[in-house]
């Protein structure tokens, strides 16, 4: 059985600004039993409407595509992530109001349609500390850029990126299975 676990994060870059404008780290890992096989993390940042929710959603999306890269479609699979909304709404417990959130809702449906042996839980957070931390590794390697960092804001503060996504960088590790 293949454990894919998820976690977003989202740092605002205007507090006051009507739809949110900020940055949006991912991390996800998949395990094979106890061994870690792949992991990724990255960022994005967007000009409004960029929230924790999205960040969930980017990090389940990278992880399912990683899945498919792998080729495992026909094993079983355990979706894991912290984010109790997100889980719900894959479910089909929960519907999904958001525009900003409908279309990666749709990707990551479609992307677990071809998984037809996939199940879905909700972690406590401190169940979820590995992926948690490669969300706020993709955070912390992006502040200690100073240079990219501060553009990156200047951008979203300015709303220059509008509502699409700026991919800020992201890193998939693989390891043979």
């Amino acid at each position: 059985m293949f454990r894919l676990e998820f976690d977003g994060l989202f740092r605002s870059a205007n507090d006051d600004h009507p739809t949110p404008a900020g940055i949006m780290c991912y991390g996800w890992r998949i395990l094979r039993g106890k061994r870690v096989i792949a992991q990724g993390h990255g960022t994005f940042a967007r000009g409004r409407n960029a929230n924790s929710n999205i960040a969930e959603y980017l990090a389940l999306v990278e992880g399912l595509e990683a899945l498919h890269d792998m080729g495992v479609t026909e094993e079983r699979v355990l979706v894991c992530g912290d984010a109790k909304s997100v889980i719900n709404q894959m479910e089909g417990v929960a519907g999904v109001s958001s525009p900003a959130v409908r279309t990666l809702h749709e990707r990551a449906q479609r992307l677990a349609a071809q998984f037809p042996n996939l199940r879905w839980e909700w972690l406590p957070r401190r169940q979820n500390r590995a992926a948690d931390a490669l969300s706020r590794h993709a955070f912390k390697r992006l502040r200690h850029d100073s240079v990219l960092y501060d553009s990156i804001l200047q951008k979203v503060r300015k709303n220059h990126l509008a509502g699409r996504l700026m991919d800020v960088g992201g890193l998939r590790i693989y390891q043979p299975i």
